[in-house]
């Protein structure tokens, strides 16, 4: 095919339109992804790689009532992540080794865990903090300080 020259604007306008380059995909794929983000009220942060050395006991979690076998409702209150009034917190299996919040027990990959449940719209700063599902029970209505 032959070069097109500068003059003709207008068919290189269509022809751009029908078979963009790559750069202009990634520029729309960039866009729309700005798009989505202004919608977010909070954006999740990315995971500390030295989560372990960071973890601190909250002031003030309660196991209010175990809502059904895969929820429970937790309060949470701590003054670096903040205070949630009747949290529900979901089952599911642990991604990575942690430390259980409520028992300061070690968590390894595939247990059974209950952790905050997070929105696209909403993702709670307590997020990356689990409870092992087999000290639930225990520690129903147990204050821990």
């Amino acid at each position: 095919m032959n070069a097109l020259s500068d003059d003709n604007i207008v068919l290189r306008t269509l022809l751009n339109v029908l078979d963009p380059s790559a750069e202009q995909r990634n520029a729309c794929t960039k866009n729309r992804y700005a798009a989505l983000k202004k919608l977010r009220v909070t954006i999740p942060s990315p995971v500390p790689a030295d989560r372990f050395a960071q973890v601190a006991k909250p002031a003030h979690i309660v196991v209010q009532e175990r809502l059904s076998s895969c929820t429970i409702s937790v309060s949470w209150s701590d003054p670096c992540t903040g205070r949630y009034t009747e949290q529900i917190w979901r089952s599911g299996l642990a991604r990575d080794a942690a430390v259980c919040v409520l028992t300061g027990r070690a968590i390894s990959r595939g247990d059974l865990v209950f952790r905050p449940r997070a929105h696209d719209f909403h993702v709670p700063s307590n997020q990356h903090q689990m409870i092992l599902a087999a000290t639930v029970d225990q520690h129903a209505d147990v204050h821990v300080a």
